[in-house]
């Protein structure tokens, strides 16, 4: 996974996530896991996956369609975000 999504400097770029952050033990699982993989930086960064979080509550999207899944970590934050009977493909 990108280390970083913008071109700040690393003690800056941390503070950001340590204030800012808001990421479920099931995700950073996923996210853990999915580093020791030779590829795994295929996979979106925290802070991204946050935002489409933020997005799909946004809109109000109660469906969803993910194309190109990884190991699944942007699918599990857009299905965190939908509502109970939201559904995602």
């Amino acid at each position: 996974m990108s280390s970083t999504t913008l071109f700040l400097n690393e003690k800056l770029y941390e503070y950001m996530r340590s204030v800012s952050l808001r990421e479920p033990d099931i995700l950073r699982s996923l996210r853990e896991e999915t580093r020791r993989d030779p590829m795994h930086m295929m996979q979106i960064t925290p802070e991204q996956g946050q935002l489409m979080s933020l997005l799909v509550k946004l809109m109000g999207a109660s469906r969803a369609l993910e194309i190109g899944v990884y190991t699944g970590y942007s699918s599990l934050c857009v299905a965190l975000a939908l509502p109970p009977d939201g559904r995602l493909v």
